[in-house]
Parts: structure tokens; C-alpha cells; sequence
């Protein structure tokens, strides 16, 4: 009986073909969790951490004994602190002069602060900003004074006894757009 051989190729293919996608087919399950790695692992790592902790000192200990001959005497150096004793000694003096506070003088008068608000060379311009500033509470007086030939009409402001206070009003002035400066008489 004649054999075919053509045929008895492909049935070895095929069984393979089979096998081959069998594997394929069920894949094999991870194992995410292997006690004896982890145990084994876990024991490795404890082992060289003590032999590292303790290794220093063991190899200490049996290091041999130095001959009498050549024993160093070692001390250990004594710290003193100074500190102490120089600050119960010591007596700090000090210049009581850069503190000290001024007595304000009996004889001489309370300060006053005064300005000048405007000055103008009409005297009803500054009777009218005089009386504008009186309307504002302000204790405003007219001054009049020759200079260079030329009468001048100061709006003259104050006096007032507190800086603080004088400097509010120095404040409102310029905020009324008037050029207003410090003067030191109140004539």
C-alpha cells in the first residue's frame, strides 16, 4: 500500500501547532509573593546589619595587648569654663551720661510752633484766605511786613504748643495746596 507522505508531514505540524498553542493558551500564573525568597532575604539583611554594628567592637577586643613598654598614658584633657568665676568677679561699670534725661530748663518759656501759610502782596487776598482758615478752626492772624520796598500780607498760623498738633496742621495746609513753612518768631 502506497504511503503518503505529504499527508504525514502536515499531522506532525499540526500537533505541534496544538502543543504550541496550548502553552500559549494558559499562561503560567506569576507568583507575586514567595515566602522562602523573602524569609531567606529577610535573614541575609539582619545578618549584615549586626555583623556591621557589631564588627567594630569585636574586632576591638581582640586586637592584642600593647607591652608595658609601650603603653601611652592617655587623659582625657579637663575642660574648665572660665565664664562662670569672671562673671561673679567681674563689676561692670557703666557711663550713666549717653542716658541720662534733660530736665527742661524753669526759666525758659513752653515751645510754641507757628507757620506761615501764604503770603500775599493784596491785603484782601489774604483777609479772605485768613478768614477761610478761621472757618476751619484754625487760629489764623494778618501780618503785614516791608521787604525790598514791597508790603507783603502773611497768613500767619498758630502758635501751638504740641509739635504733633502743629504738624496735623502743616498736613491740612498742603492739603489745601498752600505752600505753608515753619517759622521760628511769631511777630
Amino acid at each position: 500500500m502506497p504511503k503518503d507522505f505529504a499527508a504525514r508531514g502536515n499531522t506532525r505540524s499540526k500537533k505541534r501547532k496544538t502543543n504550541h498553542n496550548k502553552r500559549r493558551s494558559s499562561p503560567k500564573q506569576r507568583v507575586l509573593f514567595h515566602a522562602p525568597s523573602f524569609s531567606f532575604g529577610a535573614l541575609l539583611g539582619a545578618a549584615i546589619i549586626i555583623v556591621a554594628a557589631y564588627a567594630p567592637e569585636f574586632l576591638a577586643s581582640k586586637t592584642p595587648a600593647p607591652h608595658q613598654d609601650q603603653v601611652a598614658v592617655e587623659e582625657t584633657p579637663s575642660v574648665e569654663f572660665e565664664f562662670p568665676q569672671l562673671l561673679k568677679q567681674s563689676v561692670v561699670k557703666a557711663d550713666p551720661i549717653p542716658y541720662a534725661v534733660e530736665q527742661p530748663s524753669q526759666q525758659s518759656q513752653p515751645a510754641s510752633y507757628s507757620m506761615q501759610a501764604a503770603s500775599f502782596l493784596v491785603a484782601s487776598d489774604a483777609n479772605q484766605l485768613r478768614a477761610k482758615l478761621l472757618l476751619q478752626d484754625l487760629p489764623a492772624t494778618v501780618n503785614s511786613s516791608l521787604v525790598e520796598g514791597r508790603t507783603w500780607y502773611r497768613v500767619l498760623v498758630g502758635p501751638f504748643e504740641q509739635k504733633v498738633q502743629a504738624e496735623r496742621v502743616m498736613t491740612q495746609l498742603r492739603n489745601q495746596n498752600l505752600s505753608a513753612m515753619w517759622i521760628d518768631n511769631y511777630n
